[in-house]
């Protein structure tokens, strides 16, 4: 490290300049005078005082642990970490994340190592590099992840945000009232400000991961995962247990939890096979055509509205003529029947059950929709179509949006659309249709609806899972949608319609005003969610600029008095759905940084951005919630999830006793000063959980989901108000025995549930529960202790904890919404 020197009252002599003598301790021992060990990334005793956070060191400190290590005692297979920092004359500074980086750098098999080059030091006199030796605390870290998510589930990044160090610099301290002159004096004479992090400095951060499984056999997640966020609540999996402890109850209807967990689907239609369909099969499972008119009016106003692929008159018109014709197969293929199968199942969880069956003369099974998808499925993967047309990808995307509606192959849907990306490639999709003379006008128009839809899909999914889209609008040039109804062309047309304002409500309103911020999604998206995010700050405020310019743009879409239900449906769709896709896109570019504020001031904006993000989508939740049920399920998604916990995180860690600490510009100064936020922001978290709790029960799949999120939302309760965490204990149980019961007798008749039934919930659990909350139930005399029925294909009674595998945390990056 460059001298530093000191200036005196008298005038400068030749005698040798003094050289200011190290601190080899953190700024807190510093300023107790205490004794420090050094350890990184926190010292014993600031482990001890519980204040790991605070354990900082001063800039150009030289990591001298008591074992240090040269270089040469490192084989080839450990890696290192650096950083460097330019000189003041630099314009831009390049800073490098560590392993250990609260952002998610890729790990590697030696213990943390750091080198610092001091800044306006000479290169070649850098610092010596050292590491402290293993089985230290940074090892207990390492461990952290792979203990919550149960190992081996989970092998990458196991260091928690909490305790590392964000850019692989020394970090100051939050300043402390009485002390914060004090460090401004000493910034001033110590010439440090060139460390200071800028908007402007280039940063170099790997995003959290989550990977599953050992060796060559392995399941990536990239920061999309809710999952993802699990590290931000380290104290999750004591809580769960203090809580499986006091309910035994949980361990005897565990064998029907597990059932729960793992879908009622998982027997039965699932896993029994069926004959190639064949166009008369697939007749057989249509319903009657009262049903079918009832989820087709249902489709093109939730869903047809937001995902453009149809012509609506022409496919009004075949589905009449369909009817028409009905007894004779031959008149109509098979591909029609089953892109109209597939309409119905899309549309089916929009339904009320009770109505359709009272227009049905056979009765509806609860797995009906189910069974549409699983033979329409096997009917495309025989087909052998070696061109892909429009009516092709068409079955193709409507395919994707059925399974992601109930809840199947949920964690290949970013495989599905990026093959399904290619293939329209193949077929030229990408390029504008204008350049090709022998395409009539009306073709153009659907190849780029169809399109457009296509990306849309393939970026939605990739958002959600992590990874990156398979295009960016560098990559295509075809022209969005025209702002027409459907009515203004037909298979005639010979001239372009003309384009309306988008002000004004059309049938592809929806599609015209998302596409205006396409471009930026896509960018955003690749950046997140690379493998490094190289960028500077000012270029991730920038983004945040652009995405609320884009959210000023939504168009009005003013109804006048005279319009009927649907459209008025359709118009608050379009508005909510446009709001939630920017504000998921916000909390992709700012939770990484959000996470990080508390400890670098630079990041106050993500911190704010990311709260106002992820109100604005359970907001908008709750609005469509207290409006209308298909409201609200087609606005349940992934980015539902990331907006509960990432309020559920910012609660959490909020410290209510120590005010003072947090700087004036973040959230959770924020929270803390404005009264009662907490509390509306809670309400936003407890209407999100219902709407979630009654998808599940539809879906009859995601309840680890739900059990998950039950426990989190309670743990955030018994935080802010400790005196009242007994009773929040209890509601968790309360509302996973409430959810089972509701579930089971559901289906109490039907044939899926198999051999055992009903098991437990044949009797009213929840009333046992209410009854003695706390204590054991007596158990019937035939109950062998906590082992299951046989053949129900669940874990050992030794290694099954009720609370950690019923939700079982590795299965939660499976999650992969498309909307």
């Amino acid at each position: 490290m460059a001298d530093v020197q000191i200036f005196g009252n008298a005038p400068q002599s030749d005698r040798p300049r003094k050289r200011r003598r190290r601190t080899m301790a953190c700024t807190q021992c510093r300023s107790r005078k205490l004794r420090c060990d050094r350890e990184y990334p926190a010292c014993s005793r600031c482990l001890k005082s519980r204040t790991p956070t605070k354990c900082t060191y001063e800039d150009g400190f030289l990591w001298q642990q008591p074992a240090t290590l040269t270089a040469a005692a490192f084989t080839p297979d450990r890696g290192t970490s650096t950083i460097s920092v330019h000189s003041r004359a630099d314009q831009t500074g390049t800073i490098n994340t560590p392993a250990a980086s609260g952002l998610g750098a890729a790990p590697t098999r030696s213990d943390t190592l750091v080198s610092t080059i001091a800044p306006d030091s000479d290169p070649i006199a850098h610092a010596e590099v050292g590491a402290h030796p293993k089985g230290g605390h940074a090892a207990r870290e390492r461990g952290f992840l792979e203990t919550v998510l149960g190992a081996p589930k989970a092998a990458v990044n196991q260091e928690p945000y909490v305790n590392a160090g964000l850019l692989q610099r020394p970090k100051r301290a939050a300043p402390e009232p009485e002390r914060f002159s004090s460090l401004i004096d000493r910034d001033e004479d110590e010439g440090d400000s060139d460390d200071v992090l800028t908007p402007s400095h280039q940063l170099d951060l790997s995003p959290r991961m989550m990977m599953r499984g050992r060796e060559t056999k392995t399941r990536f997640s990239g920061s999309g995962i809710y999952a993802n966020l699990v590290a931000q609540f380290p104290d999750i999996r004591a809580f769960a247990e203090e809580i499986r402890l006091a309910n035994p109850i949980l361990s005897r209807v565990r064998p029907d939890l597990e059932r729960v967990k793992r879908g009622l689907w998982k027997r039965k239609p699932l896993n029994e096979p069926f004959p190639e369909p064949t166009i008369a099969s697939l007749m057989l499972l249509l319903p009657a055509r009262p049903v079918a008119d009832e989820l087709i009016g249902l489709y093109l106003t939730y869903i047809e509205s937001t995902h453009r692929i149809l012509h609506v008159p022409s496919f009004l018109q075949e589905v009449q003529e369909f009817w028409a014709t009905s007894g004779n197969p031959s008149n109509f293929s098979a591909g029609f029947v089953v892109q109209l199968l597939l309409v119905l199942a899309c549309a089916w969880n929009l339904a009320d059950i009770a109505t359709l069956q009272e227009k049905s003369v056979t009765p509806l099974k609860c797995y009906t929709a189910v069974e549409w998808v699983l033979h329409a499925e096997k009917w495309i993967d025989n087909a052998q179509i070696k061109r892909l047309e429009i009516s092709a990808l068409r079955l193709h995307i409507l395919l994707i949006m059925a399974q992601n509606y109930h809840g199947m192959k949920r964690s290949k849907a970013w495989l599905a659309t990026g093959t399904l990306v290619k293939q329209a490639m193949l077929s030229g999709y990408h390029r504008d249709p204008d350049k090709y003379a022998r395409i009539s006008v009306f073709n153009k128009e659907m190849r780029r609806r169809i399109w457009m839809t296509i990306v849309e899909l393939d970026l939605q999914v990739a958002i959600d899972r992590g990874m990156p889209p398979s295009v960016q609008s560098v990559d295509y040039d075809a022209l969005p949608a025209l702002n027409i109804d459907d009515d203004e062309i037909h298979e005639d047309s010979r001239e372009v319609p003309e384009d309306r304002p988008a002000s004004d409500i059309t049938d592809s309103s929806f599609s015209t005003a998302l596409g205006r911020s396409l471009g930026l999604r896509l960018k955003a998206c690749h950046l997140m969610h690379a493998p490094r995010i190289s960028c500077r700050y000012e270029e991730i405020q920038r983004l945040d600029w652009e995405f609320n310019r884009q959210l000023s743009r939504i168009p009005q879409w003013s109804l006048s008095e005279a319009a009927d239900l649907v459209t008025q449906h359709k118009v608050a769709l379009w508005k909510s759905a446009i709001e939630t896709k920017l504000a998921q896109s916000l909390l992709s570019i700012h939770t990484p940084f959000a996470i990080e504020s508390r400890r670098e001031p630079l990041f106050s904006p993500s911190a704010r951005s990311r709260l106002d993000a992820a109100a604005m989508i359970l907001s908008t939740q709750k609005r469509l919630h207290e409006t209308a049920p298909p409201l609200s399920l087609c606005m349940l998604g992934e980015w539902t999830l990331q907006a509960y916990i990432s309020i559920c995180q910012l609660l959490h860690t909020v410290d209510h006793q120590n005010p003072i600490s947090f700087y004036p510009s973040s959230s959770a100064f924020i929270l803390h000063t404005i009264p009662g936020l907490p509390d509306s922001l809670l309400s936003l978290v407890e209407t999100a959980l219902i709407c979630l709790e009654g998808r599940s029960l539809l879906v009859v799949k995601g309840a680890k989901d739900y059990f998950f999120l039950s426990t989190i939302v309670a743990l955030v309760k018994a935080k802010l108000w400790p005196t009242q965490s007994i009773m929040y204990k209890q509601q968790v149980v309360e509302r996973i025995l409430a959810f089972a019961q509701t579930l089971f007798s559901r289906h109490a008749n039907c044939e899926h549930l198999g051999t055992p039934g009903m098991g437990c919930f044949k009797d009213n659990q929840l009333a046992t529960f209410m009854v003695n909350p706390g204590m054991a139930p007596v158990l019937p005399s035939d109950f062998d202790g906590l082992c299951p029925p046989p053949n129900l294909g669940v874990t050992p009674p030794d290694d099954f904890d009720p609370f950690l595998d019923v939700f079982n945390w590795e299965d939660l990056t499976g999650m992969a919404l498309v909307h």
